[in-house]
């Protein structure tokens, strides 16, 4: 018996290092012909005798200012790359969708995993009150996403989105393997607040480089790949996680994972060794802001932000989409098992219904909200978000009911975040209001609190008055703000 355990052990570790070795081979097929690239774009000589003279002449001027070179370049100052601009953007659109796929897809692995850990023996696992644990797992997430948000807006702000995107990605990477190491629940707690701290981090340095990178006119289609690149994470976490804790189990499980996150991180510090972002703003421009937010306190120009009616409006639409989607989520299970009596496999599949719809919704939203009033695109998905809640209070027609509130759901939640949070720099820019990382740190802090305060009134009206008085009166803020949204120009 100690023989077979001891086998199968090696045989997991023999697993989890062939799959190490074969991602850092990818990483070094991709990085080869970049950086080739870069220096046959940097030095376009025609003989290697006279690439062999530059080379010497280069070498004595660089050697001094190499460290201080690389380190400018990840701050996003580094010297104009000959890659052209339009392929850069694309390049930065894959890296932050990159970084929100592995976000995404970190959270979502526990999902099938995390009933069965919960559930092991002490001290890994909990004896007495069982959901009361999973409900303060789940909430931890929300809650240290929610209280961290303003420092990564911070961070951004006094360096620059990516410094705060390769560091929360390194920090993300840092809490998985925590998950794989946890031999208490009290750890494994403090990994998933880990896990959402730096989820904040990725949020807000992800999509402030894009603002800061793309133009008014395309800056809604960046925004929808970038959140297609998050719906991918949320749609395939669960089947990941599932299958991979059955074949290498749970250590081996999130090494793999963690080991997946932090080559995401080298494999960014070398795209912007290879195609340095650069900012969209015009130059004249860009040196009048720094004039001006070196005269302008942090402080004083979150104040101004605060104050300012528009952007408190997209927040607070932000806020109630993700209460609605908050009150739905743990309800929907409940509502399948006792009113349809449907099996686990299939609640799976009908929750994936949103996540699909989603993933389809958001590249879209983002192509028309170039072409369209963003606020208007905001508009809609409050009215699609009050019908998804409509429709789940008419269930009792069938179940064809529950299908349409949830695809409407997804659809909802693709069109809202792609248009927001374009929406959101283009008012940054508007108002003059400075760094794009704040409102986005403000955005955040909505989505995390639209989480937490969406279930627990929701569910409390449910127990009172039924699931469906829960979630109308969750949605009926939506059709409230829709005409307040509607007058944003």
């Amino acid at each position: 018996m100690t023989r077979t355990k001891t086998t199968s052990s090696r045989r997991r570790r023999n697993g989890f290092a062939q799959s190490c070795a074969v991602m850092l081979c990818i990483i070094s097929c991709w990085a080869a012909p970049q950086c080739c690239y870069s220096l046959q774009l940097s030095h376009p000589l025609t003989s290697n005798n006279d690439w062999a003279i530059s080379a010497k002449r280069e070498v004595s001027s660089k050697s001094s200012n190499d460290s201080s070179s690389l380190l400018t370049t990840i701050r996003g100052g580094g010297s104009k790359s000959s890659i052209p601009q339009t392929r850069r953007r694309s390049l930065v659109v894959l890296l932050v969708a990159t970084a929100l796929f592995n976000d995404m897809l970190q959270l979502t692995m526990l999902l099938p995993i995390i009933h069965t850990l919960v559930s092991s023996p002490p001290p890994l696992g909990v004896t007495n009150n069982k959901e009361v644990a999973l409900g303060l797992f789940f909430a931890s997430k929300d809650i240290c996403q929610m209280m961290t948000a303003p420092f990564a807006g911070v961070l951004c702000s006094k360096f620059s989105p990516h410094v705060a995107l390769i560091s929360s990605i390194l920090g993300l990477g840092v809490a998985t393997f925590v998950f794989a190491e946890a031999k208490t629940f009290w750890q494994l707690l403090l990994a998933r607040g880990a896990q959402g701290a730096a989820s904040a981090a990725v949020l807000c340095g992800g999509l402030s480089l894009i603002a800061e990178t793309h133009p008014q006119n395309v800056r809604g289609k960046a925004m929808g790949y970038a959140q297609s690149g998050l719906a991918a994470g949320m749609l395939m976490g669960p089947l990941i996680g599932g299958l991979l804790f059955e074949r290498l189990g749970r250590k081996n499980t999130f090494r793999f994972a963690a080991g997946m996150v932090l080559a995401n991180a080298i494999a960014m510090i070398m795209l912007m060794g290879v195609a340095p972002p650069e900012s969209s703003r015009d130059k004249e421009n860009d040196n009048i802001n720094k004039k001006v937010e070196a005269d302008i306190s942090l402080a004083k120009s979150s104040k101004q932000l605060l104050r300012n009616f528009d952007i408190l409006a997209v927040t607070a639409s932000t806020f109630a989409i993700h209460a609605v989607v908050g009150v739905i989520k743990p309800l929907s299970q409940v509502v399948l098992d006792k009113e349809f009596g449907v099996t686990m496999v299939k609640r799976s599949f009908i929750i994936s219904i949103a996540t699909l719809a989603f993933f389809i919704a958001a590249p879209i939203a983002g192509i028309l909200s170039d072409r369209m009033q963003r606020s208007h695109l905001v508009a809609l998905s409050l009215v699609l978000m009050s019908c998804s809640s409509a429709f789940f209070a008419l269930r009792h027609l069938g179940l064809w009911a529950f299908y349409v509130s949830v695809a409407l759901l997804g659809v909802a939640m693709g069109v809202q975040k792609s248009s927001s949070q374009s929406l959101l720099a283009d008012l940054v820019d508007k108002h003059e209001l400075g760094e794009y990382s704040m409102v986005y740190a403000l955005s955040d802090v909505a989505d995390s609190l639209g989480l937490i305060i969406g279930p627990l009134v929701g569910l409390a009206l449910s127990q009172m008055y039924g699931p469906s008085v829960g979630v109308l009166s969750i949605g009926i803020p939506c059709l409230l703000l829709t005409p307040v949204m509607l007058r944003i120009v």
